[in-house]
């Protein structure tokens, strides 16, 4: 078998591997999500590293946080937009939500490790490009 054929066999068996790591980090990263919304905010501060936790203050300000999206933004109303990354030894979830306050959807970012733990998550408005149909400007 020639190198080229090796290198074929491989990428194709590595191909479901890299879906199935995928659909795991997209079913977590909506977990996470729901949790965020319902105010479940105590089991997600057990899962935040050290670093997290001291980036934020304490349990009772993650809830502060939590409370001031909810009540400015109000609750996601539908998800546009979602996928997955990877930056070195971590996985990142990205979600682009409406909410029912505005106009400018918000995204959502959780990056996890290889242990599972929370290691940043970010929350901001996201404006995102919507296509004129418009071919000649």
């Amino acid at each position: 078998m020639t190198l080229r054929a090796l290198l074929a066999c491989a990428l194709l068996a590595a191909a479901p591997m890299a879906s199935a790591a995928d659909e795991q980090m997209l079913t977590l990263g909506r977990e996470l999500s729901e949790r965020f919304e319902r105010g479940d905010t105590a089991d997600l501060w057990k899962r935040m590293t050290p670093e997290m936790r001291q980036s934020i203050g304490s349990e009772a300000d993650f809830a502060a946080q939590r409370d001031r999206v909810i009540n400015d933004d109000g609750p996601e109303t539908g998800v546009i937009r979602e996928d997955t990354d990877v930056s070195g030894p971590n996985r990142i979830y990205r979600r682009i939500a409406r909410r029912n306050i505005g106009q400018t959807p918000t995204l959502m970012e959780w990056t996890i490790d290889a242990q599972g733990n929370i290691v940043e998550l970010v929350i901001r408005p996201q404006a995102i490009a919507i296509p004129s149909g418009k071919s000649n400007y």
